[in-house]
């Protein structure tokens, strides 16, 4: 019997064999050097895109899209472009992923993590961490 995509996630195994997994949110709180800087963005619609690596490499890709309508100007609704990410660490439930390697304009994915929290077979909620900019978005159900 084959594993579903969230075993995979839970027991941080950085090789899956196919699949994906979705987050869809409507709210989120931004963080700034540790502090709240927007407290709650109700209404915000997002989705994560959690799925095998699209590159064949090891590990995943993570997405971000914005459910609130099309950019003027690129035209789709990417708010986060694909980034190259694997396991670093499963604490219980929550799964910490950290990206690795460039996109094809040589810029490093290792500004980027994810802190994955699962309950019961489901995303509970997602943080999404820019290293660089000691920033963090946490995304709630």
């Amino acid at each position: 019997m084959s594993k579903s995509f969230i075993e995979y996630l839970i027991e941080g195994d950085n090789y899956p064999e196919s699949g994906s997994v979705s987050f869809t949110t409507s709210d989120h709180v931004r963080f700034q050097n540790g502090q709240d800087v927007s407290g709650h963005n109700y209404n915000c619609n997002r989705k994560f895109v959690i799925e095998k690596n699209i590159q064949d490499n090891e590990g995943y890709t993570v997405t971000l899209y914005n459910l609130d309508g099309i950019h003027p100007l690129w035209q789709n609704n990417v708010q986060m472009a694909p980034k190259q990410m694997r396991i670093v660490s499963v604490d219980n439930n929550v799964i910490e992923m950290r990206g690795y390697g460039y996109d094809q304009l040589g810029a490093s994915f290792e500004d980027y993590g994810v802190f994955i929290l699962i309950s019961n077979g489901e995303i509970e909620r997602l943080q999404l961490n820019m290293l660089d900019r000691n920033t963090s978005i946490v995304y709630l159900k």
